[in-house]
């Protein structure tokens, strides 16, 4: 799993990602904030939902599907973990978890 940034292996060439790039087009469209999930441990947040996105396309599809997936969100925070793509199934997958906040 990726944390400040992240490379893609796709026939032993490495391709780097701007995961920054991706942030600032996913909070153009998106409502909601992104955080880290440790932040979400300090905010002491819950967890909504999680789940997997995947495209075997390219990176850049699989940031329009989670866009997709969060513009409709009502949930106030989120955090995405993208995962390095095994050898033998080269699609890009990221976990995306919602979050609400405390309950008190």
């Amino acid at each position: 799993m990726f944390g400040a940034g992240c490379a893609f292996a796709q026939n032993d060439v490495v391709v780097d990602s701007s995961v920054e790039q991706i942030n600032e087009e996913l909070s153009a469209e998106i409502k909601s904030q992104r955080i880290t999930k440790d932040q979400a441990e300090e905010m002491e947040l819950n967890r909504a939902e999680t789940y997997e996105v995947t495209s075997t396309v390219s990176v850049d599809n699989l940031e329009i599907q989670i866009a997709e997936k969060l513009k409709d969100s009502i949930m106030p925070y989120y955090s995405i973990e993208y995962n390095d793509p095994t050898s033998d199934d080269e699609s890009f997958v990221a976990t995306v978890t919602e979050y609400f906040g405390k309950v008190e």
